[in-house]
């Protein structure tokens, strides 16, 4: 409603109804508040969802470019997640954004896990990549439709093997790293199987990050800083040679020299998930875990808790054989 008053014209409208948002205005003439008025109801007043989709022109790439500017680029995996959702987008052979839809997505999940060129997991990260473009979208306003793969459902996966190491194979391990002496590769391994580091925090320390007997470990994966205390002799070792070079190619080849059979990607990870077990097997508590290993969500964590040995006692205790004469 357009009104005049002794200030000038008074815009007064709720463009869907008196439950919606109110926008007031004064302007100095006719023209300009009913100029005003067509603009606010052009871009707030709800249309059809057919009439929004048809109305949105954009390349699929360029919703993609505008998720990236506007968050995108300011998460920690940005600039990886930007890579894969690209790919994704250059094999669609980039339609217009209104064209990508769940059969369209799940035709070409099918297609790749056919040809075996992913994996579910790696599937069910495509998925959640390009679901998360167009939430986040939808959350600024700047994709007026449902989400087109708010259906489309996560394949099911085998939870991984999580390899550990033996005490003995610990001991060997070490033993031959201790023999590359040029390399910080054994003192980073220490880190990892004393803390539960991941190799990246564990194989760059600088001095700062060991203090009375505590290494703190700053941009982790989680965004969270976190302080594991170590035993004066391994807190000794590190400040004598931080800050510490990456010995990443060093640990591999001793890897594949003592033979150690472990699963594909967990070439270095397997020092977190050794400490992680032999944590629980000794008797370690699993919400004292979940900060020590920085795990946002206690669900990761809770891998390790089938370790705990009162999960044994209780199988032998609680089994229906046990109650047999």
């Amino acid at each position: 409603m357009i009104k005049k008053t002794e200030n000038g014209y008074d815009v007064d409208i709720r463009p869907n109804g008196r439950n919606g948002r109110r926008f007031r205005k004064t302007l100095p003439t006719m023209s300009e508040a009913r100029t005003y008025e067509k603009h606010i109801i052009g871009k707030y007043q709800d249309r059809p969802e057919w009439e929004k989709a048809d109305s949105d022109k954009r390349s699929l790439s360029q919703v993609i470019d505008r998720w990236h500017a506007l968050h995108g680029a300011h998460i920690k995996s940005g600039e990886h997640r930007m890579r894969t959702i690209r790919k994704i987008c250059r094999d669609l052979g980039n339609p217009p954004a209104r064209h990508f839809n769940a059969k369209l997505f799940s035709d070409y999940r099918a297609k790749l896990l056919d040809q075996e060129l992913i994996s579910p997991n790696t599937a069910n990260h495509y998925l959640a990549y390009m679901r998360a473009v167009f939430n986040e979208l939808r959350r600024v306003d700047e994709w007026m439709v449902d989400n087109p793969l708010a259906k489309v459902k996560p394949l099911k996966v085998d939870e991984p093997e999580l390899t550990f190491l033996s005490s003995d194979q610990i001991t060997t391990l070490l033993a031959e790293l201790d023999k590359s002496e040029a390399s910080h590769a054994r003192i980073s391994a220490r880190v990892c199987l004393a803390t539960g580091a991941r190799w990246g925090e564990a194989a760059t320390i600088r001095p700062s990050q060991v203090v009375n007997n505590m290494v703190s470990f700053n941009a982790t994966k989680s965004g969270k800083n976190r302080s594991i205390p170590v035993s004066p002799q391994l807190a000794q070792l590190v400040r004598d040679h931080a800050p510490l070079i990456d010995g990443l190619s060093t640990f591999k080849r001793i890897i594949k020299e003592t033979d150690l059979d472990l699963p594909k990607g967990q070439m270095t990870h397997v020092l977190r998930h050794t400490f992680a077990s032999h944590f629980m097997i000794n008797g370690g508590n699993i919400l004292s875990l979940q900060r020590i290993l920085g795990h946002q969500s206690l669900t990761m964590t809770m891998r390790y808790a089938h370790l705990a040995p009162d999960h044994f006692s209780d199988a032998l205790a609680l089994n229906p054989l046990a109650t047999q004469g």
